[in-house]
Parts: C-alpha cells; structure tokens; sequence
C-alpha cells in the first residue's frame, strides 16, 4: 500500500465515522466499498479492529441500558454467521473476493435502505445475528440486518446494546479470522492508523449533528456506497 493510498484512506475513513456520530450508522457502509477500492488490505480486519473503539466512543454520549435479552438472542446468532463468514473467505479466491464484497454491500445498503420492520423475537434475533456475522465477518459492515432487528426499541436502549452487541460481536469474528489464517500482524498496522479517523470523526460529529442530520444526509450514504459497490463490482468482475 503506497502512502497516497494509505492517505485517502483516512480520510475517507474520518468522513464515515463524522457520518455514524451524525447519523448513528454509516461508517462501514460509507466507507468499506470505497476502502476496497482504495486498496483490499484494508478490509475486513482493519475496520473490524477499530469498530468496537468507534461505538464505545460514540456510546459513551448516550446514557442507556443494554437490553441483555436481545443482546444474548442476537449474539446467540451472531456466532454461526461468523463461523460462515470465515469459511467463505478460506473458500472463495483472492480475484472473487471483490465481487463477493460488491453484492454484501450492495445487499448491506438495501437492507438500511429498505426499510424493513420485523418483530422482536429470539428466531428474528438470531437470524439477524447470524446474517450481521457473516457480512460483518466478510466485509466489515454486519450494522445493517442487526439495526433494522433492534429498530422497535427506544433510541438510548438502541444505541447502547448495539454498541455493546459490536463490541463483543466484532471481537468473536476477530478471534476466528485469526484461527482461520485470515487475520495477521499486517492488519494491525493497518488497524493502528485508522484510530486517528475514528478519533477525527468522534470530535467533528458532535457539533455537526444537528446542522447535517436534515433527512438528506442518510439517503445521499446509501447512493454513494451503492455507486462504490458496483464500481467495484464491475471492476471484479471485468
């Protein structure tokens, strides 16, 4: 990785994390398309290493209670989507992992952008669970099938058991990507740089939330990741 590519990467790493402070998601939707295209090393183990320092951060804003329940449900399911995830990255070839990341990620953006409300149940819990592993385990973004799970519960409640749900979700996908041979020291290095975005991103969202959460700023993400999913897609592809 040239120190250009290393470059855009921060700071495009920076404008995801100003986007989830602002927005509450948006991170690795934003930013994970436009990373893979960037340069490949930086995904999925980077962005995982820093994920759970990006929402203790920003949870520490909000003062509420973890709901235990779903929290154990969701990460019930959590476990077997990550243990999927990790087989598909051994199975699938260096040149496909690009496609594989396009469609997960253009998959990711429909399902924020869908809409979609389910009953907050042990089975949905866990198949979102599942579904948030194995994308978060392969591409880095398992926010979406897990929010829209969770989107029934008040919004500290929300914040804080996703919060929580990542810290000890993205660290299970970690410890299996290392026993698969899929995480090593050079994502570390990696990781290391991207704590100074997330610091970046932390601080400028919160004077900004209420000047840029205008209904706008959501839907204007999910163009500009889909747009990075095909390009890259294509790119794969051809």
């Amino acid at each position: 990785m040239s120190g250009l590519q290393l470059a855009a990467g921060l700071v495009v790493y920076a404008i995801g994390c100003t986007l989830q402070g602002v927005l509450g998601f948006g991170a690795g939707l934003f930013a994970v398309p436009i990373l893979a295209l960037i340069h490949p090393d930086f995904v999925p183990g980077p962005v995982l290493v820093v994920n759970p320092l990006l929402s203790g951060l920003l949870s520490m804003r909000e003062h509420g209670a973890v709901n235990r329940h779903h929290l154990r449900w969701a990460l019930a399911g959590r476990v077997p989507g990550v243990l999927l995830g990790a087989v598909a990255l051994t199975l699938v070839a260096d040149e496909k992992l690009g496609v594989m990341f396009g469609v997960l990620l253009l998959v990711s953006v429909a399902l924020k952008a869908s809409g979609v409300q389910t009953r907050l149940t042990p089975r949905n819990l866990m198949a979102a669970g599942g579904l948030s592993g194995f994308m978060g385990t392969t591409v880095a973004v398992g926010g979406p099938p897990i929010a829209l799970a969770l989107h029934g519960m008040p919004g500290p409640e929300l914040r804080a058991t996703l919060s929580t749900y990542f810290l000890v979700g993205t660290t299970i996908s970690l410890v299996v990507l290392g026993l698969a041979g899929q995480f090593g020291t050079s994502d570390l290095v990696i990781a290391a740089w991207l704590v100074l975005p997330v610091a970046v991103g932390v601080v400028l969202s919160g004077p900004l939330r209420a000047p840029l959460d205008r209904g706008w700023l959501a839907p204007a993400v999910y163009v500009l990741s889909s747009a990075a999913a095909v390009i890259l897609l294509v790119r794969s592809l051809v």
